[in-house]
Order: structure tokens, then C-alpha cells, then sequence
């Protein structure tokens, strides 16, 4: 069946400039259900689409250029998780759980006089249900420059790659629906303006506001997102509206949270042992509590914070080490760096890296070979940090391709395209992470490619943020100077 094609139109609120977003149906649209354009790619100048890639050449295989070997050496905080402790279980030691289980229906009064509330455009895609979108957009209209990009997070897949400027982000079919987003706004726009969002769900209603890089929704909840509204705010003059109830997953109700530590209950009032996410943070709870220190979770060895958070880079608790071990799991494209623990082995995760592998990335353990600062590949792209994988094939680490050998010539699309398949076969990094192996991994270090399609790591699946088009420099590289 085909879906109704919906758009968000503007409803004018008693402030200047200040309009909500509401769906509402623009009926005969000829665009279906997870739509994906196939000109995308280069109607916004990404040179590398998905299923293809700057490497490929003439059906080759391989990543790099075969004719030489020569290198050329040119060398966000969730806010306001208020709210009422009705239907709560007991908390022991007169800890009080201030995260709600059914909150919403927040007052959005305007506090910030100075908001934009018209100056994007939300569309969606209904679902099976009224009540329920499969996909959602948005994009900056006219006059503001620069680049706004989205991930749902959805019932069946959870959180999504990013999406950008209008493309419809979220699932294929109606079965399918959102539940919660996180946003950010990059390029000149960002430079004057702050982001705000806030959704509203079928269940909980409105939620406040959150600023760029939180997420936000009702999440694992059986609830769904029903509206977007997205504001700017002059930079640093604070939020548009209210900022309670923000956010809610299966532990809404059941944990709770203070600066020292952090307690969680079952729903029968006992306490819970396991791993808990609240939004972009992590907790192991035993016995209810949380844990600080370091200490052996399921055969590894984890660093939590006093107040229970887990350490998702320890880099700079345990200094440079002599060797380091590499994990790569190909299916949901993340890699993993682990540390010696004496005897125990590489069991301690460093830190976590997004990935773009390829169909022809080889699962198994290997060593590393070999390192290349600039390295040549086909097409006449250049990478940089190349470290080979295994001997005798061409399968490398390395960094997004760049048109020359040089920093700000940079293949922007392959870039924004991080975390989804899209290589000959090497693995992609940002640069940054391309030459964090160049430089701490030594020659033989232990490389194993393996598929899991449920645990990206032991750390949550770290992402990039998209950059504008006409950006031609990688973030993430210490050789440029951004303006």
C-alpha cells in the first residue's frame, strides 16, 4: 500500500518569528516509502555512493594503485530527565529515581524571544498508523547557510546513519516507525545560531527541547514521534522553550541519577544487575548499584567513573602502551582498539572507531605488514595513514580519499558517508583515527575482522558529524587549520 506523503506546515504561536511545526497530509505526492534518490550522490557533490566507491576501478578488487609501491611522502547532556516518582519502585537509602516512566505534555511558552521557530522545514512519512512515521526530514530553508543533519532512531534497526538536508531519514516500510532523533547544524549557520529540538510522542506527548548532538524521544517504549519542531537560537542566548522531559527508554522510572552515583531497580522492586544506556551515556549496575573504578565485566576489564558512567576512551587513564590488539566488526562498521591486561591478555577496549568497510573486506585474524604516510590508490585518489592489513593483499586502514595529495582536497562524500559499506575493501576512517593506528600501532600488530550483527563494541557505536559539501578538509586531521 502506498504511504501518504505528509508535510509539516507552519502554526503561528503568539511570538515574532515563532511557528510550530505540525504534520499535517499533502495528499497525491508521488514519493514512496523510504525513499532514496538516486541522484543524490551528485546533486549534492558526494563523488562516492553507496555500493561504489573512489577505489573501484574496472572491477578491481583491491583498494590501492598495483603499479608502484612508492609512497609519496608529501607528508551533549540530556536535559531536564525530571519529573515524578508516581509508579516508581522503592529506592533504598532514601534514593529518590529522577527519571519519569510517563512524563510529557510539557507547557512549550516561549523563553527565548529571540528564537527562530520558522526557519526549517520538517517533512514525514506516515506509517502503518496514524500515530506513527516511517521516515522523517528536515532541512534549512532558504537564507540560512549550512548543513543540518538527523538520525532516527526506529523499532526495527534502532539509532540510523545521518542524513542531511532534506533526505528522508528512517525506514522502508510501514511497519517501521520513529522513535527518537538526535541532530546537529554545521557550516556558517552554525556559526551565529544554536540548534534546538523537541518531539512530540503518541503516548507522552510534547517533550522540551534539547540542544544539538542530544537525543531525544521514547525510546524501546512502544511509543512513537508524531511531531518535530526545530529552532535556532542566536548563539548563546539559551534554549526556546522549556527543556523538561526530554527523554525515556525501558529504564525510565526504574534508575535514578545524582552526581556521585547512580541506582537501578527491576520492575519488581528488585535490584537489577546489567548494562543500562540513558541517552549517550553507559552504566553497568550490580546488585543496583553502579560500579567506579576499574573492574572485570563480562572477560573484560572497563574503567567507570565515580559516578558509575563507563569510560568509553581510556587513552589518557592508561598512557601509550607498548601493543595494542584490533578489532573490526564488519557487519555494523566499528572498530575497536584493546589494551594488554598482563596475563589476561588484550582485554582492556582503548577506545572505539566508525568505519567504512567493503563487501571484499576479509573476515579473519591478521597482521599488519606495513605503513604508508600518502598513499596512491585508484582513480588517482590519494589516502593518507595507510596501514596494510595483511601481507600480500590490498587491504588497508586509511583515511577518506582525497583528490591529490593534499589535506584540503578532500572526497567530501566519502567523508559524510562514514559508518555504512561503501569501500573496495579497505576499512575508512577519519583521519584522526587513520593516523591514531599509524602511529601507536607497531608493525605486526594483531588485526581480527569478524561479523556480529547485534554488539558494534563494547563501547556504544561511536558516529561522525556530517560536514558541509563544499568542505573540503577532514575535521579530524591535525595538519589543517580550520578557519
Amino acid at each position: 500500500m502506498k504511504l501518504t506523503y505528509k508535510k509539516i506546515t507552519a502554526v503561528t504561536v503568539c511570538v515574532v518569528f515563532s511557528l510550530c511545526l505540525s504534520f499535517h497530509a499533502l495528499a497525491d505526492q508521488g514519493v514512496g516509502p523510504g525513499y532514496e534518490s538516486e541522484a543524490s550522490e551528485e546533486e549534492h557533490g558526494y563523488p562516492g555512493a553507496p555500493g561504489q566507491s573512489e577505489e573501484d576501478s574496472g572491477g578491481q578488487g583491491e583498494g590501492e594503485t598495483h603499479a608502484s609501491d612508492e609512497t609519496k611522502d608529501s607528508e551533549t547532556s540530556g536535559e531536564g530527565e525530571e519529573a515524578g516518582t508516581e509508579n516508581q519502585v522503592v529506592y533504598p537509602d532514601g534514593m529518590v529515581p529522577n527519571t519519569s516512566l510517563n512524563g510529557g505534555n510539557v507547557d512549550l511558552t516561549p523563553t527565548n524571544e529571540a528564537a527562530i521557530w520558522d526557519a526549517v522545514e520538517v517533512m514525514g512519512q506516515q506509517a502503518n498508523l496514524p500515530t506513527q512515521f516511517t521516515w522523517i526530514s528536515a532541512k534549512l530553508k532558504d537564507g540560512y547557510n549550512g548543513k543540518l543533519s538527523y538520525r532516527p532512531y526506529v523499532n526495527h534497526g534502532g539509532w540510523l546513519k545521518f542524513y542531511s538536508d532534506g533526505e528522508p531519514a528512517g525506514g522502508t516500510e510501514g511497519s517501521t516507525y520513529v522513535e527518537g532523533i538526535q541532530m546537529h547544524l554545521t557550516g556558517e549557520v552554525s556559526k551565529t545560531y544554536d540548534l534546538y529540538y523537541a518531539v512530540t510522542t503518541a503516548n507522552r506527548g510534547q517533550l522540551g527541547f534539547v540542544a544539538e548532538g542530544t537525543m531525544t524521544g521514547a525510546i524501546n517504549v512502544g511509543d512513537s514521534v508524531v511531531d518535530l519542531k526545530v529552532v535556532l537560537v542566536p548563539k548563546g542566548t539559551g534554549a526556546p522553550a522549556s527543556t523538561k522531559d526530554t527523554y525515556f527508554n525501558e529504564f525510565s522510572g526504574k534508575i535514578g541519577f545524582n552526581e556521585t552515583a547512580a541506582y537501578c531497580m527491576n520492575e519488581d522492586g528488585t535490584p537489577y544487575t546489567g548494562w543500562a544506556d540513558w541517552g549517550m551515556r553507559r552504566y553497568y549496575f550490580e546488585n543496583g548499584r553502579t560500579l567506579s573504578g576499574w573492574h572485570y565485566v563480562d572477560g573484560l576489564k572497563f574503567f567507570f567513573e565515580a559516578n558509575g558512567e563507563l569510560r568509553q576512551d581510556v587513552e589518557d587513564l592508561i598512557g601509550a602502551q607498548e601493543s595494542y590488539e584490533i578489532k573490526v566488526n564488519k557487519t555494523l562498521n566499528c572498530l575497536t582498539v584493546y589494551a594488554k591486561d598482563g596475563e589476561n591478555g588484550y582485554i582492556i577496549p582503548v577506545k572505539a572507531m566508525l568505519t567504512s568497510v567493503g563487501d571484499d573486506t576479509p573476515i579473519g585474524t591478521f597482521t599488519t605488514p606495513e605503513k604508508y604516510r600518502w598513499r596512491l590508490m585508484v582513480n588517482d585518489t590519494y589516502t593518507q595513514y595507510a596501514t596494510r592489513i595483511k601481507a600480500g593483499a590490498g587491504f588497508l586502514f586509511h583515511s577518506i580519499t582525497y583528490e591529490t595529495a593534499n589535506p584540503n582536497m578532500l572526497n567530501t562524500g566519502g567523508y559524510n558517508g562514514l559508518g555504512v559499506v561503501r569501500s573496495a575493501g579497505c576499512i575508512r576512517l577519519t583521519c584522526g583515527n587513520a593516523k591514531w593506528i599509524y602511529d601507536n600501532c607497531k608493525i605486526g600488530t594483531q588485526v581480527t575482522i569478524y561479523e556480529d550483527p547485534n554488539v558494534p563494541s563494547p563501547f556504544m557505536k561511536p558516529y561522525v558529524v556530517l560536514i558541509p559539501n563544499d568542505q573540503r578538509y577532514d575535521p579530524t586531521d591535525p595538519n589543517v587549520n580550520a578557519e
